[in-house]
Parts: structure tokens; C-alpha cells; sequence
């Protein structure tokens, strides 16, 4: 099975401008908005790619087939079993490999897909188990019920918002990752392993707080689009996708101008 990567920004000119931030004492916004641009093109091809739209596809349905009483047939449909569904582990194990079992159908797995399938999983994992009881295993049912939770707008809006920033920050350090290493060391700009660790773990709530802007329009593009207009398909979850890369990518540049 083919691999598609991600694309070739160590030759662009714009990633040997994030290369010299690294370089100098520039601050973290920075450096983020200039990764971001650098990757721009990248994270719209990503956008198009198949395992991606799949994950994207399953972070707006699962909620609402929680919902509906067809939900059991509607996650068997997609490969989960009835022993998926007792726990929040369970859950992401079968998603997880309902994503991996997409990839191997289609012949292809991605970087697009895998960084967008880790979000997904990240953002279920802490979204559903907030709303779970912490002293007792939770039911199927109260798992269902916390999934359900998430098909409001509100609701919605507070699940993209976190995948947005996962998959923001993730994407970002992608790419800067193979280059950190590069600068640190003694007389550069990590001098040391916990310091560039410091940096990623900055970077990471830096995308949070930029997500705030997905927040805010996440949960009104779901109410109109799924309940007063019911046009729910993935020409409609693609576009959406596209457009949170653009707000974030934004906001990145005004938190850096601010």
C-alpha cells in the first residue's frame, strides 16, 4: 500500500524564511504564522485527500447517527462492532480501525490522514471522557449519550474547536519537528532537549487559543447547514474543512500582528 506524503517545503523559500526565525530570537507567533504559510498549500491539498475527508466526515456524522435511532446499524455500517460501543477505549479502538481499513481499501495511506485520524482520536478521547463518570465504567449508553451530546450546535462547536487545534498543531509540528533538532544544542536556539520540548508544548496551546475562531463559527455553520438547510454531504463537510484551515491560518497572522 502506497504512502502520500506531505509536500517538499525544506525547498521553498518560505521554509528557509521559518528556518532563519529559528535562527534568530523571533518570538513563537512568529514562527507559527510563517510554518503556516509555509505549509498553506499543503494543508489545502490536504483537504482534498480521501482518508482526510473520512475522518472529517466521521467527526461531524458521529455525533448526529448518536442521536438516531439507526445508530447501531449506522456503526456497523462502518465496520465498528457491538463490543466497540461499551466504552470510550473501545470506541476509538474500532475507529481506528475503520480509518486504517479505508486507507487499505483505497490502496493509500497518507499524512494528511494520519495526522487528521490522531486529532480525531485525541478529541473524542478527552471530549467524551469529560462527560463521562471518572469513578465508575461508563455504560454503552451514557456513551452513546456523551457522543449525542455533540450534535448541537454549541455542542459541535466546542468538538471542532478541538480538533481544529490538534490538527492545527499538529500539522505545524510536522513539519518543524525535522528541523528542531537542528537547533538544539549548545549556542543555538534550544540549549537543550527540555527546552525544545517547552517550545512544541507552547506551540500546541498557542493553536488552542488561535481556535477559538473555529469555536465561533463552527456551531452556526452546523445548525444551518445540518438542521435548517439538512444538506449535510461531504461537498458540505468539505468546504467547512477548507475554511477552518483559512480562519485558523488567520488568526494566526493577527495574534502575530497583536
Amino acid at each position: 500500500m502506497g504512502h502520500i506524503r506531505l509536500g517538499t517545503l525544506p525547498q521553498s523559500k518560505k521554509w528557509r524564511d521559518v528556518v532563519a526565525l529559528l535562527n534568530s530570537d523571533a518570538p513563537l507567533e512568529q514562527i507559527a504564522q510563517a510554518a503556516a504559510d509555509a505549509s498553506e498549500r499543503d494543508l489545502k491539498r490536504a483537504s482534498d485527500d480521501p482518508i482526510f475527508q473520512h475522518v472529517s466526515n466521521l467527526l461531524v456524522t458521529l455525533p448526529l447517527q448518536a442521536r438516531s435511532p439507526s445508530f447501531l446499524e449506522f456503526v456497523t455500517g462502518l465496520g465498528l462492532s457491538e463490543e466497540n460501543l461499551t466504552s470510550v477505549t473501545g470506541l476509538l479502538a474500532g475507529l481506528n480501525s475503520v480509518i486504517d481499513a479505508q486507507a487499505y481499501e483505497l490502496g493509500r495511506a497518507s499524512d494528511a490522514g494520519d495526522i487528521a485520524k490522531a486529532a480525531l482520536l485525541e478529541t473524542l478521547s478527552v471530549q467524551l471522557n469529560g462527560r463521562l463518570p471518572s469513578l465508575f465504567e461508563p455504560t454503552p449508553a451514557e456513551v452513546r449519550r456523551a457522543l449525542a451530546g455533540f450534535s448541537s450546535g454549541q455542542g459541535f462547536a466546542v468538538l471542532a474547536r478541538d480538533f481544529f487545534a490538534r490538527l492545527t498543531y499538529r500539522s505545524l509540528d510536522y513539519y518543524l519537528s525535522r528541523e528542531l533538532a537542528n537547533h538544539t544544542g549548545a549556542g543555538k536556539r534550544f540549549a537543550s532537549d527540555a527546552e525544545r520540548v517547552a517550545f512544541q508544548q507552547a506551540l500546541r496551546q498557542h493553536a488552542f487559543e488561535a481556535s477559538r475562531i473555529v469555536q465561533e463559527f463552527a456551531g452556526g455553520w452546523y445548525g444551518k447547514t445540518v438542521w435548517k438547510e439538512q444538506s449535510l454531504d461531504q461537498d458540505a463537510i468539505n468546504n467547512f474543512t477548507r475554511f477552518a484551515f483559512t480562519k485558523m491560518r488567520r488568526e494566526l497572522g493577527r495574534r502575530r500582528a497583536a
